[in-house]
């Protein structure tokens, strides 16, 4: 089916024995058709779209429809997919109109702004949002900062970049025989899910369900697309990562640790030994998956983890931001009203039962 003509390109629905095609030109795992996979396991809606120039596939982006509880409406999302231009919005007008969307949200993987080692400003580059239909959205899906560290360099200059202190502990979580290991297993990822569902009752924050995660592993773990890392010492297991690969990129989505034995610093050797992983792959760069703004202070809700990533001498980027191509004016007011009220409550539910 051909959505649509740009020039001398098309843009059409894909088949999924383009599927491998497809995964070639996507930059981001969330992009990916393993991902789209997994979202319409969750239940929604999902379109994969190609760009294609004289029959040659040379862009591509998914767009998912979540149905709102009880309502004939959805809302959709086209997150960390390539820059917007006329012919995406046009496309995704017609879909979402389609699925009776009251908008569609935009968050693509393209960097405005690059941060020197100072956080002070270094690069700016121009992003084209002068889309009459799109507003800045008022909720973002992810961070819209994160530090992104340069695999090509040699682990002595990596080792140099970081902070005197995250050096330190690195060599302490050494000198305590902190052990870590890539787990490519159930077992491993039940050990990770534990730990993800601890540390976020412990520190009261909201997070996807322990279903949403099995699914998630259960679709990812034979695709090269994720994997587990564990960090253990004297036998117990204290911090556990989920990695994302994708191209030449890895990314550091999820992470989770005891309360306790914090003075052996797993955490510490554990991203450390993820970096070393991607640079054994000839991975170029990862990306931490998101952190505060250049101007993070103390006590600022996720400050904790923005000082950890920072300590790792990564390069402090900020994406173009996020935008809602708005489809019904009147449900998109009502319905960030409702949305606004009911973060706050399930905020309030996950300090409740800490």
């Amino acid at each position: 089916m051909v959505i649509g003509y740009w020039f001398n390109m098309i843009t059409r629905i894909l088949y999924n024995e383009e599927k491998e095609q497809y995964d070639k030109v996507v930059t981001h795992p969330l992009q990916t058709w393993s991902w789209g996979d997994f979202q319409i396991g969750e239940g929604h809606k999902v379109y994969r779209l190609g760009v294609f120039d004289q029959q040659k596939l040379i862009s591509g982006y998914t767009v998912s429809f979540h149905t709102l509880p009880k309502l004939n409406y959805t809302v959709g999302t086209l997150l960390r997919g390539p820059k917007i231009d006329d012919d995406m919005i046009k496309n995704i007008t017609k879909i979402a109109q389609d699925e009776n969307a009251i908008f569609v949200k935009f968050e693509p993987d393209v960097i405005q702004k690059i941060y020197d080692q100072n956080l002070n400003l270094d690069k700016e580059f121009s992003v084209d949002t002068n889309f009459p239909s799109l507003v800045i959205s008022p909720k973002v899906a992810f961070y819209p900062h994160s530090f992104i560290i340069d695999l090509t360099k040699t682990e002595e200059e990596l080792l140099a970049n970081m902070s005197t202190k995250t050096r330190y502990n690195i060599k302490l979580a050494n000198r305590h025989n902190v052990t870590v290991s890539r787990e490519t297993h159930d077992q491993g990822f039940e050990i990770y899910l534990s730990l993800l569902m601890d540390t976020t009752k412990r520190q009261g924050f909201y997070l996807h369900t322990e279903s949403y995660h099995r699914h998630l592993w259960e679709k990812l773990k034979n695709t090269g697309l994720c994997e587990i890392f564990i960090a253990s010492h004297e036998g117990e297991v204290l911090a556990a990562f989920m990695l994302f690969k994708k191209g030449d990129r890895l990314f550091y989505p999820y992470g989770a640790s005891l309360d306790k034995k914090r003075e052996v610093m797993a955490p510490n050797l554990l991203m450390w030994e993820a970096i070393k992983y991607g640079k054994s792959l000839d991975l170029k760069s990862f990306d931490t998956w998101g952190c505060l703004s250049p101007n993070a202070k103390e006590g600022e809700q996720g400050f904790g983890f923005h000082k950890f990533k920072q300590g790792y001498g990564g390069t402090l980027v900020q994406f173009m931001g996020t935008y809602d191509l708005v489809i019904n004016p009147t449900l998109y007011k009502i319905y960030n009203t409702v949305d606004k009220y009911r973060w706050i409550f399930l905020r309030v539910k996950a300090a409740i039962l800490r």
